[in-house]
């Protein structure tokens, strides 16, 4: 630990330290303290121990893992609603025009208030009860969108005549605040009713699960699609696209893995504290597949990038140690943890500790701390020959293209589904990539 922050963290808890230096038969505590002592006694400038404190910590929590921090007694509040996730809204993606400084309508929540209130992409938010949107920021107006289930928000919408191209005059609409359900499974395209087609199209026989995180519903809407997939025609191929999935509930991944697998080990909690008696890891707890596996023989791969992390790598490893899948990409986030937030009993303020992380069956770990490097072993790598990083003019054009899919009025309004004529193995290079699986 540097100098400073160690200075400063014995300045600020001396009522801690004294009590640990009491309990404590290693003689850091007493060292401590006596620092503690020269420094109430001697030191010659008044010191502001609740900001030292804060400060101190900082400095203590840069010692540990990225997830590691302390919540300071301003932040708490906040913390803990959105870790709740306490809040509702109308259900609509935004985008700010730089050229204009317009926010604009993405597009919104299938299904959503938005979407039921007749919001359609591509429509300009003037106001937001009342008060213009042009020039804020994107953050300050989603804030507006939240609150109490079932309240109200007035917004002012300018939409764009399809026949002439102009923006007609601004009308408001009022829009009853509810909690927003995020689909969890989504498909290749969206048809007019709304509904996913999961076959890929050009492809008609390998079906498309794009999961963008793990719900508690998650696996059962698989299993359900699964089921309706079988009553079509068999699949030849599957693929799961994790690429961006931060995540989500540890149980819905652990049921999806099981759905593939007849047997073994799906994944292990441990940390690396060691006990006294050897020098192995703690065990905690591990999960085991049990009988019964779907799609026996089809072969299945696995889209992950950079931002696939959490509950997301665990079903990518579980998957590929199994060899029940191939992964197809970028490497991994590289962080499969689990982190316990505590208030504290002494004084204002929290701490959030990373107190286990998960193993992937092979054994080997999936978290990627801030001192590891490329060679170091974290996160999850795709198989030989099927590693793909997109430019970011592939990228940029992949994720317009894959909007475009998205939305219903892009199928309602008679555009092309493929911007250019491209199908799905064109214009996504490492879906393209991961067909060459099924070939």
């Amino acid at each position: 630990m540097h100098r400073r922050n160690l200075l400063i963290l014995v300045i600020v808890v001396p009522g801690c330290l004294l009590a640990y230096a009491a309990q404590d038969r290693t003689g850091q505590g007493k060292r401590f303290a006596e620092v503690i002592h020269r420094i109430d006694k001697e030191y010659f400038r008044t010191i502001d121990a609740e900001q030292l404190f804060e400060a101190a910590m900082k400095g203590v929590f840069r010692e540990l893992d990225d997830d590691s921090e302390f919540i300071e007694s301003s932040e708490l509040k906040k913390y803990e609603k959105e870790s709740k996730e306490e809040f509702a809204g109308i259900g609509v993606e935004l985008d700010a025009k730089s050229s204009s400084g317009d926010v604009v309508v993405v597009a919104p929540v299938f299904g959503g208030p938005a979407w039921q209130a007749g919001i359609r992409p591509g429509d300009r938010i003037v106001s937001v009860e009342g008060l213009e949107t042009s020039g804020r920021k994107i953050s300050e107006i989603v804030s507006q969108f939240r609150g109490e289930v079932g309240s109200k928000v007035n917004l002012g919408i300018r939409r764009q005549d399809v026949s002439t191209n102009e923006l007609a005059t601004a009308q408001d609409i009022t829009i009853s605040r509810q909690n927003i359900r995020i689909e969890s499974v989504r498909g290749d395209r969206r048809l007019p009713s709304g509904k996913w087609d999961w076959w890929l199209e050009g492809n008609s026989r390998i079906a498309y699960l794009r999961i963008t995180y793990f719900g508690n519903r998650t696996s059962l809407e698989i299993t359900e699609l699964i089921e309706q997939l079988l009553i079509e025609h068999s699949p030849e191929g599957l693929v799961i696209d994790l690429r961006g999935n931060s995540g989500g509930s540890l149980e819905a991944g652990v049921e999806l893995c099981d759905l593939f697998l007849e047997e073994g080990l799906i994944a292990v909690l441990t940390n690396d504290r060691k006990t006294s008696r050897s020098n192995r890891k703690q065990f905690q707890k591990k999960w085991l597949a049990t009988s019964g596996q779907v799609l026996r023989g089809v072969p299945i791969a696995v889209l992950v990038d950079e931002f696939t992390s959490g509950v997301a790598e665990i079903v990518a490893a579980c998957l590929q140690d199994h060899k029940r899948a191939t992964i197809v990409g970028s490497r991994s986030f590289g962080n499969a943890s689990v982190q316990t937030v505590t208030t504290l009993s002494s004084g204002p303020g929290a701490i959030r500790l990373t107190t286990n992380e998960y193993q992937r069956p092979s054994g080997a770990s999936l978290n990627r701390s801030s001192k590891s490097n490329e060679s170091d072993v974290w996160g999850v790598r795709p198989d030989s020959n099927f590693a793909f990083s997109p430019t970011r003019k592939q990228l940029e054009d992949w994720i317009s293209w894959r909007q475009d899919r998205d939305r219903v009025s892009s199928v309602q309004s008679g555009k092309a589904l493929d911007p250019g004529g491209l199908l799905p193995r064109h214009a996504d290079p490492v879906l393209g990539r991961a067909l060459t699986l099924f070939e």
